[in-house]
């Protein structure tokens, strides 16, 4: 990668913008999104953080949980101390099939049938979230992708999986983004990870990591797991399948914690190019990473904070950091 976003970078942004004007278009915008984060590495309090991601997405009348956290009481837990409730979600989207946005699903889905038999009924995915996956260990190699066993388990209580192969509208203004195209050069993924492709064992690259986009009249409300196709690959393909419009906020994680300078030099000057106005960065991200975006952004501690356990985005007010994540 390069340190700054060249000529023909910047073609590529406009040339993928105007491919997709027109696209959504005519789809509602959301009046009212509270973004609540509850799993991530950091929180203070009495929250208790974690290698892994969650968040509420309350749009107007409608509720999606984005990621389900590591551990299995932890979205339970953290919604509790911070009383959020979890009753009205009926749709998931999960970014990718890695444990740590899925592992706290199931036990989620039961807790929360306990008190409403309509919660989580679907649960939005990017096609090749299924696929197998490979490991080495010390036997050999062993299956690493979880979901493979849990789905049975999961469709014999009701929950549907659907797997997206585009960009679909789940509820007005809300977007799955399905499979994201990768024109630049960005590698947010581990290489020891085999998967599965056309009878092939190759280099997971994550093809199901997918993104969630709210539509607002100020543009984008983002949200991204891991990034593993790249924060820059990521809002491209929002812009230019879903809908050519400014990238309001961006927040989740972005897999830059072991980033080289150069590659922070470069998504630095990406963000601020394309013009995020909100950067709420946790999991991860990093906390070095998390501040040198701030710099690179032009942003301040009221417009680029950590995604802590607790913080919420609020369109129309902007972040809600913890005291922790300032």
């Amino acid at each position: 990668m390069v340190n700054s976003i060249s000529s023909t970078v910047l073609l590529g942004i406009a040339l993928l913008v105007l491919s997709g004007l027109g696209i959504a278009s005519d789809t509602p915008e959301a009046e009212a999104v509270n973004v609540t984060i509850l799993s991530s590495n950091l929180a203070n309090g009495a929250t208790i953080g974690e290698w892994g991601l969650s968040a509420l997405v309350e749009v107007d009348e409608h509720c999606v949980l984005f990621d389900a956290g590591r551990y299995p009481d932890t979205v339970i837990r953290n919604a509790k101390v911070l009383n959020v409730d979890l009753d009205c979600v009926t749709d998931v989207v999960l970014s990718h099939f890695h444990f740590d946005h899925t592992t706290g699903l199931m036990p989620l889905v039961q807790w929360l049938r306990k008190k409403n038999p309509q919660a989580i009924r679907r649960v939005h995915v990017a096609s090749g979230f299924f696929l197998p996956r490979r490991i080495p260990s010390t036997s050999g190699e062993e299956e690493w992708n979880q979901m493979i066993a849990l789905r049975q388990d999961f469709e014999a209580i009701g929950v549907e999986f659907i797997e997206h192969s585009k960009p679909a509208e789940i509820f007005p203004g809300v977007w799955a983004t399905g499979p994201i195209a990768r024109p630049y050069p960005e590698k947010n993924y581990p290489s020891r990870i085999k998967v599965k492709l056309d009878n092939a064992w190759v280099t997971d690259h994550v093809p199901d990591s997918q993104a969630l986009t709210v539509i607002t009249e100020k543009g984008h409300i983002v949200l991204l797991g891991c990034g593993h196709s790249g924060v820059g690959n990521a809002l491209a393909h929002i812009q230019s399948q879903i809908r050519d419009a400014p990238i309001h906020a961006l927040m989740g994680g972005l897999h830059l914690y072991a980033a080289s300078d150069e590659t922070l030099g470069w998504t630095a000057d990406f963000l601020r190019e394309i013009g995020v106005e909100h950067l709420m960065a946790g999991h991860c991200t990093g906390i070095e990473p998390l501040l040198r975006l701030r710099v690179g952004l032009n942003l301040n501690r009221r417009t680029a904070v950590v995604g802590a356990v607790g913080s919420r985005f609020v369109y129309g007010e902007g972040i809600k950091p913890t005291a922790i994540a300032m």
